[in-house]
């Protein structure tokens, strides 16, 4: 019994849609629990997510029978497997912190990507010779799993970023105080900052902030080793395809400078003397760089990675 006599009542593009639809309404639930302390609402947005992710997972699953490989050799595939790794990490984030501003968000981004993913081509197509290695699924999953944590980062960071724009302009009305470096966490990461009974706009702010300038510096610190160890997976596989481990080709520069750009932002965080707005923007900068590195080669079509060009 294959895939196909399972699922084969939709094709694979109807699963992507119906991803779709069912991350919409975790988008719409994740919303609603922002305004609410029904933790029904909340069992909901995450249920939907989770159903969107196994929508999306069924749909490689086809779409890698149907080719004969792991359906991991262009744009469309790529950003849908990075779709999948955010939507996992979250998932557990949201098990493990319950943080109702940190979820639409999320979702909302996460629906963008899948809206422009699904303008890519989607032809399937004979896999170019130097994509043809064990390689492929080794290296390119991890650099992905990077991607997803440092995207995951970059939301985090805008929402601080938001919510200290938010607090300052409290300050100004004579509503609010606080301020300087980060202080101490009361609770860390070890639990949610939320109970379900818990209205999330009745939470201290100072604390939310806290908890996401320390949820960003978790994604990263989880996301720079991994973007290193796919940098070295990488030069493997290039010994192997082109005889050379490295040859400053525009996506494996790009790839370093994005390292060295969430190197500085673990540097000034490790170090202790800068305050999270700071390193907030440093980490949007690192999101920066990484949109050059995943999206700059393929747009232009250039260089040894050049596969993967859009259109």
């Amino acid at each position: 019994m294959t895939i196909y006599s399972v699922f084969s009542f939709m094709n694979e593009m109807q699963w992507v849609h119906t991803g779709m639809v069912l991350l919409i309404l975790s988008l719409f639930f994740n919303v609603a629990r922002v305004l609410t302390k029904n933790s029904l609402i909340r069992e909901a947005g995450w249920g939907f997510m989770a159903l969107s992710m196994i929508s999306l997972i069924i749909s490689l699953v086809l779409r890698s029978e149907a080719a004969e490989y792991f359906a991991l050799s262009n744009m469309y595939e790529s950003m849908l497997v990075l779709i999948l790794w955010m939507q996992l990490a979250y998932l557990v984030l949201e098990r493990w912190l319950n943080l109702p501003g940190f979820a639409w968000p999320v979702c909302l981004m996460l629906l963008v990507m899948l809206a422009y993913d699904i303008t890519l081509p989607t032809d399937i197509n004979p896999l170019q010779a130097a994509l043809q290695s064990y390689w492929r699924s080794i290296h390119v999953p991890v650099i992905i799993l990077s991607y997803a944590l440092f995207t995951l980062a970059f939301v985090s960071s805008v929402v601080y970023l938001v919510k200290d724009r938010f607090h300052k302009n409290n300050e100004m009305d004579g509503s609010g105080g606080g301020g300087g470096l980060r202080p101490a966490l009361p609770d860390g990461l070890d639990g949610a900052l939320y109970s379900h009974e818990t209205p999330y706009l009745a939470v201290e702010d100072s604390q939310v902030r806290d908890i996401y300038d320390e949820l960003t510096y978790r994604c990263v610190s989880l996301g720079f080793p991994l973007l290193l160890i796919g940098i070295i997976l990488g030069g493997l596989w290039a010994n192997e395809a082109w005889g050379n481990y490295w040859s400053w080709d525009p996506k494996e520069s790009m790839s370093l400078v994005t390292l060295l750009g969430y190197g500085v932002y673990l540097h000034l965080r490790v170090n202790g003397e800068h305050p999270p707005k700071t390193l907030a923007w440093v980490s949007v900068i690192g999101f920066i760089l990484l949109l050059v590195t995943y999206f700059g080669v393929n747009i232009m079509g250039v260089g040894l990675h050049s596969y993967g060009k859009i259109g």
